[in-house]
């Protein structure tokens, strides 16, 4: 009979003992994420703010050189953020709304044409595609009150999104005019043993802030103007509804492009025909190669050390807790705890190397 004291029973206790550590920190961690979706309007406009201030904090401190006061330089730099995506939102959605008001003319014909290539070319008759449509356009009668529902719904995350983004604004202000002021707050309620270690956790996770948003940035420009040009050689149109798209889909890592790249071969085929949506296939898949083999490797370099079923999970569980800027922000904030972890461990290892070794005397 196995006593206490036997390998067996070692091992089962070893084992519950792991267990119920992993069980508290699995507790742990489901409620700071439920505590963190009940108080998304607040954590959202945090996060934001403090990935703008990375964008503005290199300017803001080149003009405080400059022997420009620091609020005066923040201020300067936030009203030069709006101004740019004011004149970028002025400039695009008239264009936008245009191009796409002339090819809804164009998007009969060109239907009736892939619906045509598709009998031709498909095991699929005329009658089971009109079945189709049919049937989708059943499902949206039929559920003409959720619609409206969710018309009402937008309208209150329309309120909600007014408020994130006056508290972004007010936060990004202070997160860059009172950078150094915030960190030397954090740093002086930390024991002095552990300053150090507080100072370059808190300056990797900068780096890799900033590192990843002038990354994603430059990828999502390079992305929506090579796959422009492309679709606008080949005449596809919307062109610049689709660049505007496949910009925005830069910012969510391997699932933006995708879908960003489905919706323009999509296009090609409804309006110009299988050949052009070909030739828009090869054009996605050759940017996106050179994005993902060339350009991020150079760009993103040690920025987003992530894999991409991490960075897939990600943005899986930031959509479903926080919707789309859970999602736009997931992938950030697990690069963030990625490269935290790491110079922890580094810093770690680095101490224990650093002990001198104790050696028993004979």
């Amino acid at each position: 009979m196995a006593t206490l004291d036997s390998p067996s029973h070692s091992w089962l206790t070893r084992s519950a003992l792991f267990s119920g550590k992993l069980i508290l920190i699995a507790g742990a961690v489901v409620a700071l994420v439920l505590l963190l979706a009940r108080l998304y309007l607040i954590v959202l406009p945090s996060v934001v703010a403090l990935l703008l201030a990375t964008l503005l904090y290199p300017p803001v401190r080149w003009l405080s050189a400059g022997k420009v006061p620091r609020a005066l330089a923040t201020l300067l730099a936030v009203l030069v953020l709006l101004l740019v995506a004011g004149a970028v939102l002025l400039l695009l959605v008239p264009r936008i709304v245009q191009e796409v008001s002339a090819a809804g003319a164009n998007m009969q014909t060109g239907m009736e044409g892939a619906i045509g290539w598709m009998t031709q070319e498909l095991p699929v008759s005329r009658e089971q595609l009109d079945g189709l449509l049919q049937e989708g356009l059943a499902f949206l009668k039929s559920n003409a009150g959720r619609i409206t529902s969710g018309v009402l719904a937008g309208a209150n995350f329309a309120v909600q999104a007014m408020a994130g983004g006056l508290l972004t604004l007010t936060l990004l202000f202070f997160f860059v005019k009172d950078a150094e002021q915030l960190g030397g707050w954090v740093l002086a309620r930390v024991s002095p043993t552990r300053r150090d270690t507080v100072r370059a956790v808190g300056l990797r996770a900068w780096r890799t802030l900033s590192g990843y948003l002038r990354g994603v940035v430059i990828i999502a420009m390079v992305d929506a103007v090579g796959i422009g040009v492309g679709l606008a050689i080949i005449g596809v149109p919307l062109v610049l509804p689709l660049a505007a798209l496949t910009f925005m889909g830069g910012f969510f890592p391997i699932v933006g492009a995708t879908v960003a790249g489905f919706i323009a071969v999509l296009v090609a085929l409804i309006t110009s025909g299988p050949l052009d949506a070909l030739l828009a296939l090869v054009v996605v898949l050759g940017v996106q190669q050179l994005e993902s083999n060339v350009l991020e490797p150079v760009v993103m370099g040690r920025a987003v050390p992530l894999h991409p079923v991490v960075i897939l999970l990600s943005i899986t569980a930031g959509g479903v807790l926080f919707g789309v800027a859970g999602a736009f922000l997931s992938v950030p904030v697990a690069a963030v705890l990625s490269a935290v972890g790491n110079e922890l461990r580094l810093r770690n290892e680095a101490r224990v190397i650093e002990q001198p070794s104790r050696v028993s005397p004979p």
